[in-house]
């Protein structure tokens, strides 16, 4: 894992662009002026624009799920240095949050809880991306940080499955941590990409399995198969 000690002996570089900018900011002023933002009416299924929606309505165990972006440019790059420099996920975290404030404006979360890593890629990476990215938006919205998931087995990379294996692929993957007491909470599930939607899924499975009240979904990104290219990976399985 790449300390954050490096960003305090080395200038702080745009996250899409890699020009040197303010130590406190994340993008140079044209790539934050061009990063692919949601915007307008949003599918609560996919998390899309209405107006870019493919899913057709198609439900899932979480209630609802929203994004500041689409992977790709910016956005796209920033989600790709996260992987490395768990810092990232400040400037992500806080794109997040500002969506959040105008789409869950009358929302009350009892917790936030994160997609856990597979064991192999934590070992690889040193540190869990999205409980980074979950851990920050705690930080900014006040709401308590709960370590509730665990995987219990592996799987494949979804990024190199079709949409149509990815469902099973993850099926049964995951578990509550023992002493986690979620029942009657509503939670906010945090990943960095949702594609597909199915690891989101099934950890908002496994939460109503234990009597979750509600589970809504933030990420920093809306992917597809269209974005999504072989080594752009995720949490270890993807989304």
């Amino acid at each position: 894992m790449k300390s954050r000690l490096y960003f305090a002996l080395f200038p702080r570089k745009c996250a899409a662009c890699g020009k040197v900018i303010d130590f406190r900011a994340f993008y140079c002023e044209d790539c934050e002026a061009a990063l692919p933002y949601i915007v307008g009416e949003r599918c609560e299924h996919c998390g899309a624009e209405k107006a870019h929606c493919s899913c057709a309505g198609h439900k899932h165990h979480y209630e609802s799920i929203i994004a500041p972006f689409y992977y790709r440019d910016g956005a796209k790059h920033a989600l790709i240095k996260l992987k490395d420099y768990p810092i990232y996920a400040e400037g992500l975290a806080k794109a997040c949050f500002e969506t959040m404030k105008s789409c869950y404006a009358s929302e009350t979360f009892d917790c936030i809880c994160a997609v856990p890593m597979s064991e192999k890629r934590r070992r690889e990476a040193g540190f869990n991306h999205s409980e980074e990215l979950a851990k920050a938006i705690a930080a900014l919205s006040g709401i308590p940080y709960l370590a509730a998931l665990k995987t219990i087995g592996t799987a494949k990379a979804q990024h190199a499955l079709s949409y149509d294996l990815r469902a099973g692929n993850v099926r049964g993957l995951f578990d509550i941590v023992p002493g986690s007491d979620v029942k009657g909470k509503r939670i906010l599930l945090v990943d960095d990409i949702k594609t597909s939607g199915a690891t989101l899924d099934e950890c908002a499975l496994m939460l109503k399995l234990y009597d979750a009240a509600s589970v809504k979904a933030v990420v920093a990104a809306i992917g597809s198969a269209k974005t999504e290219k072989q080594g752009d990976k995720s949490n270890g399985f993807g989304n």
